[in-house]
């Protein structure tokens, strides 16, 4: 437990700490109350009581560090590196050339490009920008065609 949890936990009484523990750590919260050490005539009555001590100032502090630390350890537990990922890609991809499956290799291969930053899209590609140039002169040759007959139009008009 860090410093600043044992402090809060300190303005806590043994009981209220012990509650707050048990809940935050999966029990039910009349269970972890009674499991605690309070004592309740009936339900009625311990939530009642369990919501006055939630509202404690030093109770809700101490909640908060505890879902604070709760959630960061949850966080390094299950935190996934790119390297891990990558790593883990490759021997999808070893698995799959060894049990001679293709589309599992290339599917393997893509998840790798695309965490590494290679898009299909962005890959070159010269077939796909020989037929866009010829596209784009065509485009051109078109848009000029079209110009000079409005020029000659224009011309003829202004002479007559």
């Amino acid at each position: 437990m860090s410093e600043k949890l044992n402090e809060l936990k300190s303005k806590c009484s043994a009981k209220e700490a012990k509650f707050l523990e048990l809940w935050i750590n999966g029990e039910e919260k009349f269970d972890a109350y009674n499991n605690a050490g309070f004592k309740a005539k009936n339900s009625k009555v311990a939530s009642a009581a369990i919501c006055r001590l939630l509202k404690k100032v030093n109770c809700s502090a101490y909640l908060e560090a505890l879902k604070n630390e709760k959630d960061s350890e949850l966080q390094r537990k299950n935190k996934i590196t790119r390297t891990t990922q990558l790593n883990a890609l490759t021997k999808a991809k070893e698995l799959a050339e060894r049990l001679n499956n293709p589309s599992a290799m290339v599917s393997a291969i893509r998840e790798q490009n695309d965490m590494l930053g290679y898009h299909r899209e962005a890959a070159p590609n010269p077939e796909a920008e020989a037929a866009r140039k010829q596209r784009l002169d065509e485009e051109t040759q078109a848009l000029r065609e079209q110009a000079r007959k409005r020029t000659n139009i224009i011309s003829i008009n202004e002479r007559a």
